[in-house]
């Protein structure tokens, strides 16, 4: 018997919570029909800081199953915080409930179990010091905040799931399904986790988070001029810019001007750009049939092959492939 606890955080996602139980209970099912186990391999159970109710972001009440230090887990899953992404200015109070936890989680860790986060579960661990020489990551709309919070932890935003042996980090909220095969496959075999994904009728394991990552302006940022300069590029990034003609917008000089952008935002002016003109192209992708090469020379671009190029490695996957995967245009619309 493997147990499992499952955290669960004032405003988590419920689903998180409840859909990791469940497919626990799913591994358990698929591990009995193959013959190989009669007993269920895992115990899950979901757990709380207080051993009390918690109601999550949308308001459901997830109740524990079990308390906290009564359970010897071998597995401990945190689920997300949802107001973790919100911003700097709540991000303590977001994480105070959460502090008891930590020399829970240092103890266990201690001991041999192992830990793993569900999107912004990953702050939990971090807080509690068990990211530190570890690579971490978390939904892509938090990973600058993450960032900017614990400078010493290396941050692969790009990564749907990252395993470090005893520390593992899922990133989106649905990323529980990732992780809970990742998990079965681990911890019980590759022929019960395929049975879990047949029994669910899960797609093939995701790897990145780049093609559903959407570009949301750093501005919470005290510098003004920059914060002018990005509402322009925003407002122009389908014609010829130069960096001069960006600089003069923000008053400062062009030296200066890449240097504090830098520092405002954590990407350079041209990075910034190009992130622009590849999410005018996601937007163009999603909502037209329009031939990928008009797209190409709406958001900017003549040299058609560079932006393919450009749009594979900011996205994760080429052109077509995004508009397969998120197109909401019927095919018969072109």
């Amino acid at each position: 018997m493997f147990n499992v606890a499952i955290v669960a955080l004032p405003y988590c996602h419920a689903s998180g919570v409840h859909g990791v139980m469940d497919f626990f209970s799913v591994a358990n099912y698929c591990s009995n029909q193959s013959g190989a186990q009669s007993a269920p391999l895992f115990d899950c159970q979901i757990v709380t800081v207080d051993d009390k109710p918690v109601r999550g972001y949308s308001g459901a009440v997830i109740t524990p199953t079990i308390q906290r230090r009564d359970f010897q887990a071998d597995l401990i899953v945190m689920g997300s915080s949802v107001e973790a992404a919100v911003g700097a200015d709540r991000l303590d109070q977001t994480l105070a409930p959460a502090i008891p936890l930590h020399g829970w989680l240092r103890d266990a860790v201690a001991k041999g179990t192992v830990v793993a986060s569900v999107c912004t579960g990953s702050f939990v661990l971090a807080e509690a010091g068990l990211l530190d020489d570890q690579v971490a990551t978390t939904h892509w709309r938090a990973a600058s905040l993450f960032r900017s919070r614990y400078p010493h932890i290396r941050m692969d935003a790009d990564q749907l799931l990252v395993d470090n042996g005893q520390i593992i980090c899922a990133g989106g909220a649905s990323a529980f399904v990732d992780l809970c095969v990742h998990l079965v496959e681990r911890f019980a075999s590759p022929a019960v986790a395929l049975a879990c994904s047949k029994m669910l009728v899960l797609d093939g394991r995701r790897i990145e988070q780049t093609p559903y990552m959407a570009l949301y302006s750093q501005k919470a940022h005290q510098d003004d001029a920059i914060r002018k300069a990005q509402t322009w590029l925003e407002e122009h990034y389908a014609d010829p810019v130069t960096i001069d003609e960006v600089a003069a917008v923000a008053g400062l000089g062009a030296r200066t001007f890449k240097r504090r952008f830098k520092e405002a935002t954590g990407e350079t002016p041209i990075g910034y750009l190009q992130h622009l003109r590849v999410e005018g192209a996601k937007h163009l992708l999603e909502s037209s049939r329009e031939q990928t090469a008009r797209i190409i020379w709406s958001v900017g671009y003549e040299d058609a092959s560079s932006f393919r190029r450009l749009f594979k490695r900011i996205a994760g996957c080429t052109m077509e492939q995004y508009r397969k995967r998120f197109s909401y245009v019927s095919p018969s619309a072109a």
